[in-house]
């Protein structure tokens, strides 16, 4: 993923004000949940990448048939 996308920025607005005000504070103003806070604040590194979605397609299958 190459450019940074509206809800890249969003999720990194949301975790820079969650470190500075807290994770309650952050969560009522971006009306979400702390779950969902503490969730990104777990990926964040301070680069907006770091916030990228990624696929949650599975790589491989236990049913998938091989041949």
């Amino acid at each position: 993923m190459k450019s940074i996308t509206e809800e890249m920025r969003y999720r990194q607005r949301l975790c820079e004000y969650a470190l500075k005000h807290g994770v309650t504070k952050a969560a009522r103003r971006y009306h979400t949940y702390r779950r969902f806070v503490y969730r990104q604040l777990k990926k964040y590194d301070g680069t907006v990448r770091s916030l990228a979605l990624h696929s949650r397609r599975p790589k491989t299958s236990p049913t998938r048939a091989y041949g």
